[in-house]
């Protein structure tokens, strides 16, 4: 598939163009998203893509002259540009750059930057040769089937499994119709032990899958453990996936070992920390039809046989645990979630050690680790609480831990880092009460926003009236007044600071009125935007 690289320098364009628009329907593979030009350009050197999005305005090297560096130095890579300006000189320079096409990002829909990518997808195509263009082709289809795969397995493990609720594809299941023995393998690997450092993400994680799947069935292909069966990969979240076996003979303990042996095997040649297998005993089918149910509880059984790696990862190949994991009921989940969560918003660090220990304990019987990882992330959702960016930036990686100790690790590294956090704005503001100081920190935090005085005293469990009267006394202005000063500093370092337009940092800060956005800057700093843009160095 063809790869595309993205730049823009605000974080909100890349999530949108990274999470919200299905690059594959294109032709493109998305690589990644740079924040500027010189990201970009170590990311090119790295692996180089086939389209490079671009923004013009961004600080050091704008958007023109990324293009016209990448053109001389890279002159098969095409490239769009994507930008908020709509403007006769920025179009004629770019056109006079080379590029493919110029797009006002803000008023393209998805389709339309999708269409745009295939016409390039179709220039590229046919600027290559033969070959190439058919191991290309070759690869696109494999991927996209991996993608439906991916599809109906997610909808098969959402759903109960019943027999009439999703139809069985014949063209992978078709040819296991008459097996008298099911098994499965279900394959993990580690990635990170639970660490935020070169977090995959998730388009990296399905092209891993396909390496391993695929090298996976070469090994298998016309190996003498393979003779009498069938075999069907199935791609399950992240870092698992599903080895479904069916056979006319009967399968043994050894056959399944042997295969084991062999996937791991095919593991360990990849670029991850640690590989681990269940393998599911072997059933006798009586050579009935495959439906969905029982290829869901096979699928199913293998992620939680998985599980028993998490507390015990002495072996690779992962046995049946004797005893029956616990799991969390509605009730003890949400007692749990709303512990953390209070702790956490009123900054009581003796409630949040406890909740912590209540999490890090060893239960018997023990819990099913994927309802531990699923409460843990609820327990630090930003959206309830502050947290510290190294934590938020930790979250992600909690469904890759894989172990215990890594568990503990984690749950460590978390609660020094709060703890930190706390400690070092005790002295920050020694003389206002601790429910101003969560206001005024939400408020510089959040001040892009629609903040209400409303949503304010919520946070800190007060009547809106009384919290605005306590406000005006610690702080000395009311809510609304310090809300727009923050906005101002912003919008000033931003005017200092970058080459953003102003109606770009009256949005930037909040404000989208820009006659008001206007007023308001002179108010508080004596000069128009204007003015105080032109009077900067």
């Amino acid at each position: 598939m063809l790869k595309l690289l993205m730049v823009d320098d605000e974080k909100w364009v890349r999530e949108r163009f990274s999470d919200r628009i299905p690059w594959s329907d294109a032709g493109f593979t998305f690589m990644g998203a740079a924040s500027g030009a010189d990201e970009a350009i170590g990311m090119i050197e790295r692996e180089m893509p086939h389209l490079l999005l671009t923004d013009i305005t961004m600080p050091n090297m704008n958007g023109l002259e990324l293009a016209a560096y990448v053109r001389k130095r890279w002159p098969r890579i095409r490239i769009v540009i994507l930008t908020a300006y709509g403007e006769f000189e920025f179009a004629r320079q770019a056109i006079e750059l080379g590029v493919d096409h110029y797009l006002i990002k803000l008023a393209q829909t998805p389709e339309i930057i999708l269409d745009i990518c295939r016409k390039v997808a179709a220039d590229i195509e046919r600027e290559m040769d033969v070959d190439h263009k058919l191991k290309m082709r070759l690869k696109l289809e494999k991927e996209n089937e991996w993608t439906k795969k991916q599809q109906w397995t997610k909808r098969l493990l959402n759903e109960e499994g019943s027999d009439n609720v999703l139809a069985v594809p014949t063209e992978w299941f078709g040819h296991m119709e008459r097996a008298g023995s099911w098994a499965n393998l279900t394959l993990g690997w580690s990635m990170s032990g639970g660490s935020s450092e070169a977090m995959p993400s998730e388009e990296e994680f399905v092209q891993l899958q396909i390496r391993i799947g695929e090298t996976l069935e070469k090994r298998l292909d016309g190996h003498a453990i393979s003779v009498g069966c069938q075999f069907v990969l199935m791609p399950l979240p992240l870092n698992r996936m599903g080895l479904l076996v069916a056979s006319n003979r009967p399968l043994s303990a050894l056959h399944m070992n042997q295969l084991a042996t062999i996937a791991l095997e095919v593991l360990k040649a990849f670029a991850i920390s640690r590989s681990f297998i269940y393998g599911s005993p072997v059933r006798e089918s009586g050579k009935e039809p495959v439906t969905a149910k029982r290829i869901a509880d096979r699928l199913r059984e293998g992620l939680e046989g998985l599980a028993g790696y998490f507390y015990k990862p002495e072996s690779a190949i992962v046995g049946k645990n004797a005893t029956p994991y616990r799991r969390l009921d509605t009730e003890q989940a949400r007692e749990r979630v709303a512990a953390m969560v209070k702790a956490l918003q009123r900054e009581n660090s003796e409630a949040f050690e406890e909740s912590a220990s209540v999490m890090t304990r060893l239960y018997d019987p023990l819990i099913l680790p994927s309802d531990l990882l699923r409460l843990t992330k609820q327990m630090f959702n930003p959206d309830f609480v502050h947290l510290p960016s190294s934590v938020i930036a930790r979250l992600s990686a909690v469904n890759l831990i894989e172990t215990w100790a890594d568990y503990i690790e984690w749950w460590t590294e978390t609660i020094n880092a709060i703890k930190d956090m706390w400690s070092s704005r005790a002295n920050q503001n020694p003389h206002v009460r601790k429910e101003i100081q969560i206001i005024l920190r939400h408020i510089r935090e959040h001040y892009k926003e629609d903040v209400q005085v409303a949503e304010l005293a919520k946070l800190v469990q007060m009547h809106p009236s009384y919290a605005g009267q306590m406000f005006k006394q610690e702080v000395g202005e009311n809510f609304s007044d310090y809300l727009n000063r923050v906005r101002m500093e912003k919008a000033s370092e931003l005017l200092e600071r970058t080459t953003m337009k102003i109606y770009e940092v009256s949005g930037a800060v909040g404000i989208s009125d820009y006659r008001y956005f206007c007023k308001l800057f002179k108010s508080q700093t004596g000069f128009t935007p204007t003015q105080y843009k032109n009077k900067q160095p």
